[in-house]
């Protein structure tokens, strides 16, 4: 029988400009080990050199409602998750929720979402889901959150 995975004390803060590197480490670690499968190693590599690069994710911080999730021994950069969301229209929507592959099912995912339920009390929450994202799916599901329309 395997152990569950010590949780100890999660610590949420809203990220900084200065958290763009450890961000970008997290979305690269955590794409680079969920979506070759689903959508080819070589689409995966063309949106990270865009959508991770250090000054697009500086960008998305200083724009958007962005936090980090730390682990009392997690990764030196002190950033083992992170979730970004945004208004759209009448709710709030995740725009990218994502942890370092070693520090999966700790906890950090509730901690955050939770961050984001507290800034936008009242507001229905929507976040995009790639079908076959069995990390995702289950996650979402578990807690509230209800299939919707498929986009083509």
């Amino acid at each position: 029988m395997t152990e569950a995975p010590a949780r100890g004390t999660i610590t949420v803060r809203r990220a900084t400009p200065g958290d763009a590197t450890g961000i970008r480490e997290v979305g690269l670690a955590a794409w680079r080990a969920t979506y070759p499968p689903l959508l080819g190693a070589a689409a995966v590599e063309r949106f990270l050199e865009v959508a991770y690069s250090t000054e697009r994710v500086r960008l998305r911080i200083e724009r958007d409602d962005c936090f980090v999730a730390a682990m009392p021994i997690g990764d030196p950069s002190g950033i083992d998750a992170f979730i970004e969301s945004i208004v759209e229209d009448d709710h709030a929507h995740i725009v990218a929720f994502y942890a370092r592959p070693e520090a999966r099912g700790r906890g950090l995912g509730n901690a955050l979402l939770d961050a984001v339920v507290a800034l936008y009390p009242g507001m229905d929450i929507s976040a995009d889901v790639l079908i076959g994202n069995v990390l995702a799916e289950p996650f979402y599901l578990a807690r509230g959150f209800e299939p919707a329309a498929l986009m083509d």
